[in-house]
């Protein structure tokens, strides 16, 4: 098979969907049928991919995949439900207790953090990152789900570190929510670039990484004039 490459999914969404109620029950057999579904969404993309070649690199039968997911579409949501409905929102607690409950002394530290640590997370789990950003992109229902799934306590703590900063005037004074897009549009675009289009391609990685940290602060520093 020429899709095998690596692992069947980056671990550190791993222990999160074992204990979800949509996966965390699953057999030895359907877990093989789930990580090989995330393996060739990730490579060939969902609409690309057969259940017959699902079953293949699982080395199960076809009919495996239909008793307990039903077809290809109860797969997709068998690894987007969790992820929207539960994973999602632990993550951004975690994120959040661990990252937004502390005062940053500049405006370069708190970018520096905000961005090294999504990066790592997402390179640790680019499988299901490519999957969700594939399908958000043309599921209006998914997108709708997953504003839905922001936890209240992780928006309250990003609001409140970003108000700070902006009253110890150390980050521009534009709307809350402008700023959180501005730093979400240049994490994406980075990400979609470096790790999903053109994943092969070297590159300094260090080296860019401060680039793009650089830049979003500049974009976010105060005019002194």
């Amino acid at each position: 098979m020429e899709y095998k490459e690596g692992g069947p999914m980056q671990s550190d969404l791993t222990d999160l969907y074992a204990k979800s109620p949509e996966t965390k029950n699953l057999t030895e057999k359907q877990m093989k049928v789930f990580n090989a579904s995330i393996r060739l969404f990730s490579l060939k993309g969902y609409a690309n991919t057969s259940t017959k070649e699902i079953a293949d690199f699982a080395e199960v039968s076809e009919g495996s995949i239909f008793k307990h997911f039903t077809n290809k579409h109860g797969l997709l949501n068998a690894i987007l439900k969790p992820l929207i409905d539960s994973l999602l929102p632990d993550v951004l607690h975690e994120f959040s207790r661990k990252t937004l409950l502390t005062s940053y002394p500049s405006l370069q530290e708190f970018v520096n953090t905000i961005i090294k640590d999504r990066i790592q997370f997402i390179k640790k789990n680019i499988l299901v990152v490519k999957i969700f950003l594939s399908e958000i992109l043309y599921d209006s229902s998914i997108r709708n789900d997953l504003f839905k799934a922001f936890p209240k306590e992780f928006i309250e703590d990003l609001n409140n570190e970003i108000s700070q900063m902006k009253e110890r005037k150390i980050l521009v004074d534009w709307p809350n929510d402008q700023i959180v897009r501005f730093l979400a549009a240049n994490l994406a675009g980075y990400v979609v670039q470096h790790y999903i289009y053109f994943p092969k391609q070297q590159w300094d990685e260090d080296a860019e990484v401060e680039h793009l940290i650089d830049f979003i602060v500049k974009g976010l520093t105060p005019d002194k004039s």
